[in-house]
């Protein structure tokens, strides 16, 4: 019953995390970061040096424990959520998040951030992406971000977090947070959150 228990929470995560996800992601250049590209590569690189995650999850007041073995198949559909960011490449968007670099006052780090500046007749659902890197860009210590999506029919509202850390010469994601709810019409919002971490 706990096995069947825990497919089915699994399973319901994942497909409200992916559910409304923004078509054609590949089909435009890229001015920003190509996201797409670097969930591929990370999980690409992750499958040779772990074999395991363990992931906490809980929707509503319902939460569960578990460790399962690395499936990139699966893997890869959980962080389409992660792809979603990709949404700010569109040439719709193009001149459109504004592109600042700071010094992070908690951190030895800097952040580069990428807010969006549209007008009231330009929306999107990403309102921000923040990077955090430690000397050159190519060595991120984490990404930060929101996706939010609403018409009629429902509210959907993820923030994101990508953690890394310097693993066998690479730089790769040590764990991840998905957080967040989901609102459909006539029906109460459901609150999600996931937090996955590699087993090395």
């Amino acid at each position: 019953m706990a096995t069947i228990y825990r497919g089915t929470l699994v399973s319901v995560f994942v497909g409200l995390l992916i559910s409304c996800r923004p078509a054609n992601l590949k089909d435009y250049d890229k001015p920003y970061v190509d996201f797409d590209s670097l969930i591929n590569n990370q999980i690409a690189q992750l499958a040779p040096v772990t074999n395991s995650i363990q992931k906490i999850s809980s929707l509503d007041a319902a939460g569960d424990t578990a460790t399962f073995k690395i499936d990139s198949t699966l893997l890869s559909n959980e962080w389409d959520v992660f792809r979603q960011l990709d949404v700010i490449n569109k040439p719709i968007f193009k001149e459109n998040y504004k592109v600042e670099e700071r010094a992070d006052e908690k951190s030895n780090l800097t952040i580069r951030s990428y807010t969006f500046i549209g007008n009231t007749t330009l929306k999107s659902p990403v309102p921000f992406v923040r990077f955090y890197y430690q000397t050159k860009f190519s060595n991120l210590k984490r990404i930060e971000s929101e996706y939010e999506e609403q018409d009629a029919l429902y509210y959907t509202n993820r923030k994101l977090n990508l953690f890394f850390n310097q693993t066998s010469k690479s730089n790769l994601i040590h764990y991840y947070t998905i957080e967040g709810s989901q609102k459909m019409i006539f029906s109460k919002a459901i609150n999600l959150s996931i937090k996955g971490t590699f087993v090395f």
